[in-house]
Parts: C-alpha cells; sequence; structure tokens
C-alpha cells in the first residue's frame, strides 16, 4: 500500500496529526473584501451556482419547470424520510459575511410537510433547525413562502461549506427556488491564511481600530532579541516551521508594540476567535524544557484568554492565562509566561499547536504576544562537531537586506540556531555589512564572511551582482514557454498592463495557480531569481504562493506577503515582486517554470501578473566555497565480514505508475492495497479504500484467460531478466466477483457519504456525511467468497507457466489493516488469533502446493502493528492481554516455532514488515532544506540505539536490531524483510540519496530482502541510488559481497561503507549529505593502489569522473561534491 493510508492504522494521535495537516491545507480564509455593499451569494436561481454541487439523495431534481417561483427552474424535492437535498460548495465560505439565508418554499398536496434544515461543515452539522421554527404556521399548500434564517441567531457564524434539508415520514414534495446569502455580515472572521496577514487583521480599514491608540510604549524599535537555547517560534516573524491557521483578528507584524526587535502578534480576541499557530515539526517533550512567552495588554490589560496547547488540532493542555498571571494580563508592559513542558502532562508527550481563544463573550481589547519560545534540554544540547553558516554561499543584489543563521551541528546530528551567540565579521566591509546575521549588499563585489562561536569558526561568501533578465512573459509567453495552468487562464488580458497592452489575468480561487514551464532546464547555480510585476485589481490583499517547479516537482513555495513592502498585494497599482532562489533556500539542481498560487481556498478577486522575466548571473560560476573541517574517513581491514544479500535491492510493482528504469532490480513485488482482493482468474481487482472500494478489471472488455492476465505478464517480465518475483496471495477470503466495475459502498443504496469517485459518483467512500462509517453493507456487492483453494490453484498455475520459478509468497498485504483499507469487506479489526489462523490455514495450504516456497508474513503495516492488534488499536488492550501481554510479532513468531516443532513445517521463512518514517515530509518529494535534514535524520531509525525521531512514536525505534532480537528470542533462523518503505520521492538528490544509503544500511545491519515502495523514472538521482550497486558502470557491473566495518569521523555529514566485493575488488561508498563540497581522508589500509571514482549529484547522473591514487599506505585524499554519493572501485594492488 502507499505511504498516504498508513496514518489509519496509527494510534490516535497519529491520526488526529494528519487531520491537522489536512486542515493546514484547507481551511486557510483570504481576507473579506471592505465596503458597506449588501453581499449576495447565489446558491440557486433557475440553476445551481457554479461553486456549488448538488449531493443530493435520489428523490430531488433541479430542473423542475412546472412548479416555479421565478424564473423558469425551481428544485423538486421527495421529501419523505431519509431523502434529502443537499447542495455542497466546491470550497469553504465563511457564513459571517452574511446576515441571512433565505429561500422560497412551497407545498404541494395538503401543505403541512416538515423538514429539518442543517448547515454544514465538512458533513458534519454546525446547526440544525426544524421547520416548525421556522415556519411556525406549516407550510402552505400551492403557496410560495419565503423563509429567512438570521444566520448569527442560528449560531452559523464561521465556516462551512454545504446546505442539507432533509424530509420527514411520508409526505408529498417540495419546492425550492431563489436559494441565497445576503447581507453585509458581522465582524466574525473564521481563519486566516498560513504565513500570516502582516499588512494588518482582516476586515481593517479606514475609520476601524488605530493600533497607535493603543500603545502604551512608542515607535521606537525594542531591545535587540535575545538568544535563546532551544529556536523562536515568533520572533518578529514566524519560524519556517510555524505556520498561521488562526481564525479571528490577528496581526503577524504590529510595530506599535513591541517587546524587543521591530513587531509583535496582535490579536483580538472576539467570541469564539483564535490565534492558532501551528508547527509542522512535532515538539516533544524529550528534546524541549520549557515554553516561553510575553503578553502585553494593550491601553487595557485584563484581558480573560485561554492558552491552549494542541496536538492534531485536538486539544492537549489549555488554562486561562491568570493561571500564570494571578493579577491579570498587565496593561502596557511586558509579562512573561514560562510552562515547563514536563509537567503538563501531555499525551504521548507532544505538542504541534499553541491555541488563544477569548474566554468572554464579544470583542474584547487587544493584547500583543512576543518573543514565543522553545527550549532545548541540557541532555539534548550535545556535543557541538562544528559550526556551519545556513546559506554558505548566497548570491545578493546591491540594496539587498537577508538574515542568515549560524547553527551549530551536534553530536547527535541535529542542528542548533546560534546566531545570536556568534560574532560576526566581514572582510570587505565596503561591499556588504554584517549585523546579528544580518546582510546588506552595498555594490558589487565578492565578501567573506565569518562566523565564530565560542571555539568554533566557519566562513561563507557572498556575491553581490547586478542581473541579466531573460523575458519569460511580455504581452505574450516568449518563445520556449507554455501555459500549463490546471484551469484556463486569460493571458491576452487588456483591462490591465504594465507594459503593452496585455497581461496575465489570473482569479486567486480555491488554491489554483498560474503554471508557466519552459522547455529548457536551467542550472539553479547560474541564476539568481525571478521578477515579475503584479497589480492587485480592485480590492488587493490577495492571498499568494510562490513556487520555483521543476518538471511536476514543486522546488519549495514562499508566502509573497513576506516579499510585498507593506505586507499584502495593494490594490488598484502595479507592484514589482523579486523573488530569488534563495528565498527557497535552493543553491543546486534545475528548474525550469514557476507557479503563481492562489493560497487559500476562498474566492478572491483577479490579480494581474506582466513583464515576467528570469534573472540570470552573469557572473555564475565566480562564488568561491567554504572549507569545511576534513573528515577522516577509515576501513577497518581487520573486522568481521557480514554477507550482503542481493535480495535487498527490491521494488514494488505499481502497474499504475510503472517505473521506467530498465535496471535488473533483484527482487520485485506483486503488492498493495488491489492485491489483496485480486481474482487472478478474472483479471482483475478491488482498488480498495485507495480508490472508494471500487471493482475494476484489468485489459479491455474483450479479454479472456488465453490472451494472459496482469500477474501472468508481470511475472514473466520479471523472470525473463532473471530476478525474482514476490507474489502476494490473498488470504482474506473475498475477491471480485466479475469484471464488470461495482463498488462497495453505492450512495443510494446506503446513502450520501463524504466523498464520491469522480467517475463514478455513487461509489462512495464507506462514511457518511456526519464522520460515521457505513455499517451493515453488503460485501457480495462486490465480491464473492474463496479460501485456499483459490489460493493454491493460483499457486499451481504459476508454477506450470514459470517452470516452477516462483518461489516467493507472502501472506496479504498488510492484514493488520484489513479493517481499514477493505472495511467493506472485513469491518472488524482482526485480531492475534485472526491473523495467526489465516497464517496456519493459507501458508499450510501453499507449502503442501509448493513443497519450495518461501512464506512472508506477517506483513505488518509499521510500528503499531509491531506490538499489538489492530483490535487493541495501537494500545495494550484486552487482545494482548489475552496473549499473555506479549507483544504482536513477538507472538506471531511463537505460534510459528512451536508450530514448525510439531509439524516439521516452517510456516514464516522471512518476519516481514513495512516502515515509513512517520516524521512530516520525509516519505514525499519535498526538498526543502529542514525536509532534506530530517530526511537524512531518518535513516538512523533503521539502525541507532539511541535515536529519537521527530514523531509520535517518541523512543529509539532502532527497526533493523529490533527485529533481529525478535527473530533470535522467537524463532533463531528466520530472515527478515522490508517490502515496503520510501525516504523520499520525485526527482531531488535528497531523495536519491536517501536511497542510495538505506541500501548500504539494509546491507551493513544484515537484512535479507527489501523492496522500495514508489516506483520512480530512469535518469534520476533514486535510479542512480539503485544503480550503484548493480550496474554501476553502465556495463553491467554490480556489487556483491561482504560488508567490512567503515568508520567516519561525522557520520552525519558523509556517511561511509565499504562492501568486500566476491570478484576481489572493494567498494567504498561515501554519502556527502551536507550543502558543501567536503574533504576525506581515506583509509583503505595496506595493499591497495589505485581506485576508479563514480559518482551522482543534483546535476549529473551517475558516471565515472576519474581514477585516484593511493599512497603506500592506503590513504586517499578526496573531494566530494556537495549532495553526492560516491562509489570508489578499488584493485587490490597485489
Amino acid at each position: 500500500m502507499g505511504t498516504s493510508m498508513k496514518a489509519k492504522g496509527r494510534s490516535k494521535v497519529a491520526v488526529l496529526l494528519t487531520t491537522a495537516m489536512l486542515f493546514t491545507q484547507l481551511a486557510v480564509p483570504g481576507p473579506r473584501a471592505l465596503g458597506s455593499e449588501i453581499n449576495q451569494l447565489s446558491v440557486f436561481d433557475d440553476q445551481l451556482e457554479e461553486t456549488f454541487h448538488n449531493n443530493s439523495w435520489a428523490g430531488v431534481s433541479l430542473d423542475e419547470t412546472g412548479t416555479v417561483y421565478e424564473g423558469i427552474r425551481s428544485i423538486r424535492f421527495e421529501a419523505d424520510e431519509g431523502q434529502a437535498v443537499y447542495l455542497y460548495k466546491d470550497r469553504i465560505m465563511n457564513a459571517g459575511e452574511y446576515d441571512d439565508f433565505s429561500f422560497w418554499l412551497r407545498g404541494s398536496g395538503q401543505g403541512g410537510q416538515s423538514f429539518k434544515l442543517a448547515f454544514t461543515l465538512g458533513g458534519q452539522a454546525l446547526a440544525e433547525l426544524n421547520s416548525a421554527d421556522l415556519l411556525p404556521d406549516g407550510i402552505p399548500a400551492g403557496e410560495w413562502v419565503k423563509v429567512t434564517v438570521p444566520l448569527d441567531e442560528a449560531g452559523v457564524q464561521g465556516w462551512m461549506d454545504g446546505i442539507l434539508i432533509w424530509g420527514a415520514g411520508q409526505q408529498e414534495p417540495l419546492f425550492l427556488d431563489n436559494i441565497s446569502f445576503t447581507g453585509q455580515g458581522g465582524s466574525q472572521e473564521p481563519g486566516g491564511n498560513p504565513g500570516g496577514n502582516p499588512g494588518g487583521e482582516p476586515g481593517e480599514g479606514p475609520g476601524n481600530e488605530d493600533p497607535g491608540n493603543e500603545d502604551p510604549g512608542n515607535e521606537e524599535p525594542g531591545d535587540p532579541i535575545e538568544p535563546v537555547e532551544g529556536f523562536y517560534l515568533y520572533d518578529d516573524k514566524l519560524a519556517d516551521s510555524v505556520t498561521n491557521n488562526s481564525w479571528g483578528q490577528v496581526n503577524l507584524a504590529d510595530s506599535s508594540v513591541k517587546r524587543t526587535g521591530t513587531r509583535s502578534i496582535r490579536f483580538t480576541p472576539n467570541g469564539d476567535g483564535a490565534l492558532y499557530l501551528y508547527s509542522t515539526q512535532l515538539l516533544t517533550v524529550n528534546a524541549y524544557e520549557k515554553l516561553r512567552l510575553w503578553v502585553n495588554g494593550g491601553s487595557d490589560g485584563g484581558q480573560k484568554v485561554q492558552l491552549a496547547l494542541t496536538a492534531g488540532g485536538a486539544t492537549a493542555f489549555e488554562r486561562p492565562l491568570e493561571h500564570w498571571l494571578p493579577d491579570g494580563v498587565p496593561a502596557g508592559e511586558w509579562a512573561l509566561i514560562e510552562m515547563d513542558l514536563a509537567e503538563l502532562g501531555l499525551e504521548h508527550r507532544l505538542f504541534d499547536g499553541i491555541r488563544l481563544t477569548g474566554l468572554e463573550p464579544g470583542k474584547q481589547a487587544p493584547l500583543y504576544l512576543d518573543d514565543i519560545a522553545i527550549t532545548s534540554r541540557q541532555a539534548a544540547q550535545a556535543a557541538v562537531l562544528e559550526l556551519r553558516i545556513d546559506q554558505p554561499r548566497l548570491v545578493m543584489l546591491p540594496g539587498e537586506h537577508r538574515q542568515i543563521q549560524a547553527e551549530t551541528l551536534l553530536q547527535s546530528g541535529d542542528t542548533a540556531i546560534v546566531t545570536g551567540n556568534t560574532e560576526w565579521t566581514v572582510d570587505q566591509p565596503e561591499l556588504l555589512s554584517v549585523e546579528g546575521g544580518e546582510l546588506v549588499a552595498l555594490k558589487p563585489g565578492i565578501a567573506k564572511i565569518t562566523a565564530t562561536h565560542k571555539n568554533f569558526t566557519t566562513d561563507g561568501f557572498v556575491q553581490i551582482t547586478e542581473v541579466q533578465a531573460e523575458q519569460v512573459y511580455d504581452e505574450s509567453l516568449a518563445a520556449g514557454f507554455h501555459n500549463y495552468s490546471w484551469h484556463e487562464k486569460d493571458f491576452a488580458n487588456t483591462e490591465q498592463a504594465r507594459s503593452g497592452s496585455r497581461s496575465i489575468k489570473f482569479e486567486p480561487d480555491g488554491w489554483d495557480g498560474v503554471w508557466v514551464s519552459g522547455e529548457s532546464k536551467k542550472s539553479v547555480e547560474d541564476y539568481y531569481g525571478i521578477r515579475f510585476w503584479l497589480h492587485g485589481g480592485s480590492t488587493g490583499g490577495q492571498e499568494l504562493l510562490f513556487h520555483f517547479y521543476n518538471g511536476n516537482q514543486s522546488l519549495g513555495s514562499l508566502d509573497l506577503n513576506e516579499v510585498f513592502p507593506t505586507g499584502s498585494l495593494p490594490a488598484g497599482q502595479w507592484t514589482e515582486v523579486t523573488v530569488s532562489l534563495a528565498d527557497l533556500g535552493l543553491d543546486l539542481g534545475f528548474f525550469d517554470g514557476f507557479i503563481v498560487q492562489a493560497a487559500t481556498e476562498q474566492n478572491q478577486e483577479a490579480i494581474y501578473i506582466d513583464d515576467i522575466a528570469f534573472l540570470s548571473n552573469p557572473n555564475a560560476g565566480q562564488l568561491p566555497e567554504p572549507e569545511l573541517p576534513l573528515v577522516n574517513v577509515s576501513v577497518d581491514q581487520t573486522s568481521e565480514r557480514k554477507p550482503i544479500s542481493n535480495n535487498i535491492y527490491g521494488i514494488n510493482y505499481d502497474e499504475g505508475h510503472p517505473t521506467t528504469s530498465t535496471l535488473p532490480f533483484e527482487v520485485e513485488r506483486w503488492g498493495g492495497n488491489q492485491t489483496t482482493r485480486y481474482n487472478w482468474q478474472l483479471n482483475a481487482a478491488n482498488r480498495a479504500s485507495d480508490w472508494f472500494f471500487i471493482n475494476y478489471p484489468y485489459d479491455n472488455q474483450d479479454w479472456d484467460p488465453s490472451q494472459g492476465s496482469l500477474s501472468d505478464r508481470f511475472v514473466e517480465r520479471v523472470l525473463a531478466r532473471g530476478n525474482q518475483v514476490l507474489m502476494t496471495i490473498p488470504t482474506i477470503g473475498w475477491t471480485p466477483k466479475d469484471r464488470t466495475v461495482s463498488y462497495g459502498f453505492s450512495q443510494q443504496k446506503y446513502g450520501a457519504q463524504q466523498e464520491g469517485a469522480w467517475e463514478l459518483p455513487d461509489a462512495g467512500n464507506g462514511v457518511f456525511r456526519d464522520g460515521t462509517s457505513v455499517t451493515n453493507n453488503d460485501p457480495f456487492d462486490t465480491s464473492i467468497r474463496v479460501g485456499t483453494e483459490f489460493a493454491t490453484d493460483w499457486v499451481r498455475d504459476m508454477a506450470a507457466k514459470s517452470n516452477d520459478k516462483v518461489r516467493l509468497y507472502a501472506l496479504d498485504n498488510e492484514p493488520d489493516l484489513w479493517h481499514v483499507t477493505h472495511r467493506d469487506v472485513h469491518p472488524e479489526a482482526p485480531t492475534y488469533d485472526e491473523l495467526w489462523n489465516k497464517t496456519v490455514e493459507y501458508g499450510t495450504a501453499i507449502k503442501q502446493a509448493d513443497p519450495d516456497a518461501q512464506l512472508l508474513g506477517p506483513v505488518s503495516w509499521g510500528w503499531c502493528g509491531y506490538f499489538y492488534s489492530p483490535a487493541d488499536w495501537c494500545a495494550d488492550g484486552p487482545d494482548r492481554q489475552a496473549h499473555g501481554g506479549t507483544p504482536f510479532l513477538e507472538w506471531y513468531l511463537q505460534q510459528a516455532s512451536r508450530h514448525e516443532q510439531e509439524t516439521g513445517m516452517k510456516l514464516v521463512d522471512y518476519l516481514t514488515i513495512h516502515y515509513y518514517s512517520q516524521e512530516g515530509g520525509v516519505p514525499s518529494e519535498n526538498e526543502s532544506p529542514q525536509v532534506s535534514k530530517r530526511r537524512f535524520q531518518a535513516l538512523k531509525a533503521l539502525y541507532d540505539n539511541n535515536f529519537v525521531d521527530q514523531s509520535w512514536i517518541q523512543e529509539p525505534i532502532r527497526l533493523i536490531p529490533r527485529m533481529k532480537e525478535i527473530i533470535e528470542r522467537n524463532q533463531p533462523g528466520v530472515k527478515l524483510a522490508i517490502t515496503e518503505y520510501n525516504f523520499g520521492n520525485g526527482f531531488g538528490v535528497t531523495a536519491g540519496l536517501a536511497q542510495a544509503e538505506a541500501l548500504a544500511i539494509f546491507g551493513r545491519e544484515g537484512v535479507d530482502l527489501a523492496t522500495r515502495f514508489g516506483n520512480f523514472e530512469a535518469d534520476t538521482p533514486i535510479e542512480d541510488a539503485f544503480k550503484l550497486y548493480l550496474d554501476y558502470d553502465g556495463q553491467g557491473s554490480k556489487i556483491e559481497g561482504s560488508s567490512v566495518r567503515t568508520n567516519s569521523s561525522l557520520f552525519d555529514a558523509v556517511g561511509s561503507y565499504t562492501i568486500e566485493g566476491t570478484d576481489g575488488k572493494t567498494y567504498v561508498l561515501l554519502f556527502n549529505k551536507d550543502t558543501l563540497s567536503r574533504d576525506v581522508q581515506l583509509e583503505l589500509g595496506e595493499g591497495f593502489d589505485a581506485a576508479e571514482v563514480y559518482n551522482f549529484d543534483a546535476i549529473r547522473r551517475l558516471a565515472k569522473t576519474g581514477d585516484l591514487a593511493a599512497s603506500e599506505n592506503g590513504s586517499v585524499s578526496l573531494k566530494l561534491p556537495k549532495r553526492s554519493a560516491t562509489l570508489l572501485v578499488v584493485d587490490p594492488s597485489n
């Protein structure tokens, strides 16, 4: 299965965290238009407004022409029990922008019908009103009556996305017409955009609050920002890992009241409006000691406010501010709130959000927050190994300002910001000034900056240069550029133009975007960035994101509010925007295009884009590279050799996105959710929860078995290249009933559900609109029962067609998630006993059909599945206690061992698990600096006895040693297989490096079989990762042999591994994970005199780059390119 499904098997907190991340992406409204005009949003007037969709039940028609209030059409509603009109908006809306909801209603027959009106968000009712309350005199017969709902009185004030009208009993039809929202709305603002709205609070404008009247101090800058052992969540701006998900009146850039620096956060408590800061990095008690923030009550003070820490959106801890400030929030002065995280009783000892809400109804005076910091535990302050500058090679424009950071690399592999405790100098102050890490470029040239922290010193270089504009758009797209936008855009608009007569018009609604892509790749190192002009249209203030792109992969995004001079896009004028590649942390690789995107789900007024140009650096290649300390790598030739299994170089087959690589992968797995219900006889599969539980046949409608099935062709292809097939054998006991398209949760049959397939709207996701699951559905809608004979017939069929060459069989795919992924046929959570009984039943049958079969089980989905059955839902519950309190995998192997002793039949040849890092971003295409660091660190969860990742797991994972210990304690001799894992996707170099090092770790740590999940394309870093081992010279040369202990003096910067080949050669693998080149002194030992060098990096695909000579004692000096993998092929001199 794919990584997107993993959250469904996690503990409660993991599900909550996933929900919170989804909310971060979706619930991000934009500001309301100013003015006193009456707002009106039509829902239905002869037809649905285009942003609404009809998700009603079968008894609803939107094409009634016989009974109409106005126009030519109305809605006819068979208002019986269980029937409903459901009008769903394709993006959330703010009900606070309107006063009333109204519609016209007419009853047929004798009148007197009943109904219930509900306003919904995400399928859940926000408010429900009975028809008797709306129409005390009842619904008249044969007469139109207007129903008006004051939204504020009904309690509908914030976000909503649907209107639901339920019928009751057996009734005559109702007719509805002219449905709309109207009015000016109140002051309720349910949210802000990620990154905040530095330009001011939503809804502010002339005549509203005057911040100057609330200033208890003055307009001078505050005190300097203090250094902290940890990091600031907010100090003049949010940290990169923090987003503003507030719903309420929040200004992240108030300059009237500040404690340090130049800005603070102003929050105006008002009803249920909230200041909500969300951290994309989990903040754990293990890593952090205290949370500190400063508050100021402004001119009034005394605000009644609740402070909460949240995990996945759920409250983990809350107290009123008076808990820390017994005398109340002070007026006109700053007060410190400090809390010891270990004393708060946080579930799972973590949180990811800070939320403040008013404790009194109505509006209170603004209060201010500043210097929100989280301090690290002293135990986490490991020994410092070296000092770095986060952007050690920068290109700047004359007059540009930029903040850089000094950071220490710790023994733990983590980094800590120490900018405030660092002394900064520059060698040419006439070119560049530096103070506290803030750079100001003065005039063209190259300057060296030096940072000194305690006993550590490091350098960086800054090139100040003019740039050359390469036109992308001027009246039209330049030659070689194309419009790849995902909705129609006007690239020849004449309403506004900065120069000439045309511009690009774009309505930035619902995450829509303008995507321009070029035919040629551009090297990041040859360019400064991009310059374009934006016109804010009639309103300004639109929330926008900017992305650089390479192919179809985002290289990172930037909130454009951060670059607008006033913090938001002005209305009625053109604003110049310059975005550097460094703004997104990019310093290597390629790009070919960009996207300007709406940063909100909401509708916004049109903007205009003109005069777009990429900015090339005419002096590229002149910027020196700082030198970092030497890394020493030594090969311990006296160490014990550990054989490496060739079967670790495997992949999973994905029929939807097959890899274009032609490498000879040692093992290819037929796996994933759809293989649990693959019918080998009919060549059809159910797509499970991955895609609405739909049965789809493979190949065309005229297929017959004589043509060979998809699985037949898969087996034939893999065996033809001389590699091994790993087949998933279904054990769930259900399979598609035929080759017709059918699905498990018909909305017509079982009721309206939260989602439906775009191509088959009736195919629901099995979850009602209120969030409850559909139960008691009929599994025979899609499937028929099958048993072991169905499985063994397939084993015999494969044997006959492959000449007995298929040997590896997995006992289904993640059976511990059947109640989630296949809940249409297996809604009950499997227990210890069911999982073992399936192994006995099917394992015995397969071994009897093929005595040479190798069985893989139990194929657990991940962390929770290693210790608990799904019946206990990631906790030490009744099922585990009924089995002696023994962790699941331990118990499972105990049963397998006992069965082998009693029967002589080995039912588990490979203990088989899946593993995905639970740190956000690791198994993704994200190549941002923050995720790249976490991706490399996440590899340590495979082996490090002390490493605790930044996920909800909160203990050392030590995956491979843990599994080997489980095997040794319970059934020695069983092998270890990891048949799904992923440390990054896409075209990025860190995904490729992480994949290459994962394979090296699998070899060193003794994994017996591994297959990567998540296919990839040829000529990418991920393919290069496999090519290092399978075809490093392009001539079929592969690495086979044994692991030799190898040590790196700075392993978190340069990973090192050695393989003693069966061909007599020695292979040394060096992975430079740093953003700078690293000098390495390699000690091979005596008896080696020359080495061939192969490497790949962000720019170059794997190839030979030269030869190296070793000294008499086997010492080699070499420079590793930044973010690169290097292979040395060493021939013994003797």
